[in-house]
């Protein structure tokens, strides 16, 4: 699985040997986001849920100081990712690119990317103990909530490098909402040449025709916010038609969407898509919906908040 490759290209960049007791969790935590933005290499990963399984071929590379990636899914013909700096660009056969602006692609796990003091003020790492994964030895974290409301991570790190193999999303109870796992990894000494050709070809910018402008005013507010969480703002282009009020709920890590709607008559209904809640509640003449990575209690909460 290229294993013995990634040590031997990867092992002269990574931190000086420790051992486990000497490291703690966001030292490994710093090694894994590390790991990931600052090396040229490709892999495969799955991304499983209860009733799918999804797979993909992952391109990450460093170009000119700057970071580019690609991301493709395996197995059906579908839109292509790449990520040039704080660019996205989505790209599909016969159609123009379509680019936004963004740091992150966000079929990749949003760990590895944000910004690690904020990801502090809503965990505490533990680093767990060593196991065999793959034919390598890997390094357990635990990632556990401050506060309800939010699920939890297991990461299983590579020992020698930090690179992530496997990670776990988990409800209070532990019970394990979405897997993702690096099935294949082959580390490269330069760019990857298919990057090489992405880093040089022409895409467009984001587009213009769209006006950036703010939503009118609204009688409906949202009352209350779970710990961490604050509002960012939502400007009239991102809002889908029938939609009356849209709020979008960012905690450093996790986004929230909450939506109302005119009323479609339908009971309340909640139910999860690997670790993202879809919570819907009837109020009064129109319908409030949550969509985000919390549990359904908390989306319950934000629902009932809208006034």
């Amino acid at each position: 699985m290229g294993w013995k490759g990634l040590s031997s290209a990867l092992i002269i960049l990574c931190y000086s040997s420790l051992s486990f007791a000497e490291v703690s969790g966001w030292e490994w935590f710093e090694r894994s986001q590390s790991s990931v933005r600052q090396f040229n290499f490709e892999a495969s990963f799955v991304v499983i849920k209860p009733n799918q399984v999804d797979s993909y071929r992952w391109v990450h590379g460093v170009h000119n100081d700057s970071e580019i990636e690609q991301l493709m899914p395996l197995e059906q013909s579908g839109v292509e990712i790449l990520r040039r700096g704080e660019m996205v660009y989505y790209i599909a056969p016969e159609k123009a690119p379509l680019a936004t602006s963004s740091s992150t692609i966000k079929e990749l796990p949003a760990l590895l990317y944000r910004d690690i003091e904020s990801i502090k003020t809503l965990y505490d790492a533990v680093p767990g103990g060593a196991t065999q994964l793959s034919g390598r030895s890997a390094q357990l974290l635990r990632l556990t909530p401050l506060q309800s409301g939010r699920p939890g991570y297991w990461l299983w790190l590579d020992s020698q490098t930090g690179f992530p193999l496997k990670i776990d999303t988990l409800t209070v109870q532990n019970e394990v909402l979405e897997r993702w796992v690096v099935t294949h990894i082959l580390p490269h000494a330069t760019l990857p040449e298919i990057l090489n050709v992405a880093a040089n070809a022409e895409l467009p910018a984001v587009a213009e025709t769209i006006p950036n402008v703010a939503l009118p005013q609204s009688p409906l507010e949202l009352s209350w916010l779970p710990d961490g969480y604050q509002e960012v703002s939502v400007t009239a282009a991102m809002v889908p038609q029938q939609v009356l009020e849209q709020w979008l709920l960012y905690d450093g890590l996790h986004q929230v969407s909450v939506f109302v709607q005119p009323s479609a008559s339908l009971p309340a209904q909640a139910f999860r898509d690997g670790a993202t809640t879809i919570f819907v509640m009837p109020k009064n003449q129109f319908d409030v919906t949550v969509i985000g990575p919390v549990s359904i209690e908390t989306a319950r909460q934000i629902a009932e908040s809208v006034r």
